[in-house]
């Protein structure tokens, strides 16, 4: 019994290293380390490239961006002031025209235009 016991863990032991040895790995061996730094580097290239284009791109779009809103505020803050003036002056002429016509007493303001 003590045989056959031993006999089936040793033709064990036997079969496993005969299974590993069947199936050596050859490609560390036969990899060319070299190739695949030069390949690793031009995929970084690329990926920093890339990288790089779409920041540019996101810089420039920005700035595009924030200067057409500046333009568009200080449009929109001349058509104020311009709407204002000119009410302004109707205004002043409104007043003018009812001053001269009698309608309003003559201002206590003297020389302000």
């Amino acid at each position: 019994l003590a045989q056959a016991i031993l006999a089936l863990v040793s033709g064990a032991a036997v079969g496993r290293r005969r299974l590993v040895g069947a199936m050596p790995l050859h490609w560390p061996k036969k990899f060319n380390w070299y190739s695949f730094a030069v390949y690793r580097f031009k995929f970084y290239d690329v990926i920093w490239r890339a990288s790089a284009y779409t920041i540019t791109g996101c810089c420039i779009y920005l700035s595009v961006t924030v200067v057409q809103t500046w333009n568009q505020s200080v449009h929109r803050t001349w058509q104020h002031y311009a709407r204002k003036e000119r009410e302004r002056a109707e205004l002043m002429d409104l007043i003018r025209q009812a001053r001269d016509s009698g309608q309003l007493p003559p201002s206590k303001v003297h020389g302000f235009e």
